[in-house]
């Protein structure tokens, strides 16, 4: 004979709640992580140039004056 139960499955129920707010939070997180992406592109682009202006001119011109 099968037994029938008017109980709710709430472990199923939890576990469906706890995997959708997971996912929404991983969804959440990766907006944020790219809108501060774009809001600091401006910058990083200018402080690479920066970076890249001083391993390619200034140190080797130190070096020249510098004899060594």
């Amino acid at each position: 004979m099968v037994k029938f139960s008017n109980k709710p499955n709430v472990r199923g129920i939890r576990r469906v709640a706890e995997d959708a707010n997971y996912k929404s939070k991983l969804i959440g997180r990766d907006g944020r992580l790219f809108a501060g992406l774009i809001s600091t592109r401006v910058t990083g682009m200018a402080y690479g140039i920066i970076f890249a202006f001083v391993l390619v001119l200034v140190i080797p011109l130190l070096v020249k004056l510098f004899g060594g």
